[in-house]
């Protein structure tokens, strides 16, 4: 894109993008142009524009963190001035370097967030956490400052900022949690998760995105979230009643509509799988109880679908056995499931 209509399109996108109004197919069109834009006049035209525009509207409360942020974005600029004026020695056409570009729109993304933490020039974070455990076979309760209210399940970890609710609403999981977020508009609530993040405003959803687990699952009651993988340049909505999944390998992801919202039976003591392979079933088991159930057995490839109280073990192998007519014999602390 050249002409001057294109390049104020490409602004306005990143204007959106920013205020959290671009539709899918905006998003697409933003991502590509971030990953393909070969023109160092056409991204400089853009994002200093965009640079420029959110320094005359915006007012700051920490002029000492925007003045250091600033200068980041310059330095950011010069690379990429150095690297479109080095000699053309290469055979092939010179690329501007996607992860500056990156850098850059996320610099100014920062500054609008708030929501994220700056560093000191030994490359260490100024910031203090509170850490929220959930045991294994634990479900547990915790209110934010602002009011926010989470439920752990168990083998949950969740990371609070000390400064939580002053400057930002930024927390980090592992594990799942449902969250009944308090509306701020000025402070969205945004939750870390490897190289996920979730921004809402304010709603109520689960989210089940264990470092260990090969899925992120995201199922809303009330509201709407925003769902950013960045390791794919993957921005998606869910809407109430919607449930995404990403394989968090592939970036493959489905998004379905339901009903009755199952996502949550874990808060009452229950499972409820559908179509689960029976592997990603038995991880869930393991994190309630003391004794470890193993699978041994040849091209299991059994799925499971239904509810299952959680008080006893055994009677969830039982059910487990019954389905998928595999056997189960004890040994030591641990039940092995077997053909």
């Amino acid at each position: 894109m050249k002409d001057h209509t294109q390049n104020k399109l490409l602004l306005s996108l990143l204007t959106k993008y920013i205020n959290n109004q671009c539709t899918e197919d905006e998003l697409v069109i933003l991502f590509n142009w971030l990953k393909s834009s070969e023109s160092s006049l056409e991204f400089d035209f853009v994002s200093r524009s965009l640079w420029e525009q959110i320094n005359k509207k915006m007012s700051y409360p920490n002029e000492e963190s925007i003045d250091r942020l600033s200068k980041e974005v310059d330095v950011l600029f010069e690379k990429l001035e150095e690297e479109r004026i080095q000699p053309a020695k290469k055979i092939k056409p010179l690329r501007w370097k996607w992860v500056y570009k990156v850098a850059i729109v996320a610099s100014i993304l920062f500054m609008i967030g708030g929501g994220y933490y700056l560093f000191d020039k030994s490359g260490k974070k100024q910031v203090q956490y509170n850490e929220i455990n959930a045991g294994r076979g634990d479900i547990k309760e915790y209110t934010l400052a602002d009011g926010t209210r989470i439920t752990l399940n168990s083998e949950s970890k969740l990371l609070i900022s000390t400064d939580y609710n002053k400057e930002n609403r930024t927390v980090e999981i592992d594990g799942e949690c449902f969250f009944e977020v308090a509306k701020n508009p000025d402070k969205p609530f945004i939750i870390k998760s490897g190289n996920a993040q979730i921004k809402v405003l304010g709603t109520s959803f689960n989210l089940k995105a264990y470092k260990e687990d090969n899925r992120l699952d995201v199922t809303v009651s009330t509201g709407k979230v925003q769902v950013n993988m960045f390791d794919f340049d993957m921005q998606l909505r869910v809407l109430p009643s919607e449930h995404l999944s990403i394989d968090k390998t592939t970036g493959e992801m489905s998004k379905l509509s339901f009903k009755e919202n199952h996502s949550v039976d874990w808060i009452k003591g229950e499972f409820y799988f559908e179509n689960e392979p029976i592997t990603e079933v038995i991880k869930m088991i393991n994190r309630k109880f003391d004794k470890k159930v193993i699978l041994k057995c040849e091209n299991c490839k059994h799925v499971i679908s239904g509810s299952l109280e959680s008080k006893s073990l055994e009677g969830i192998v039982e059910s487990i056995c019954f389905t998928t007519g595999l056997k189960s014999k004890e040994e030591g602390r641990n039940i092995i499931l077997y053909n």
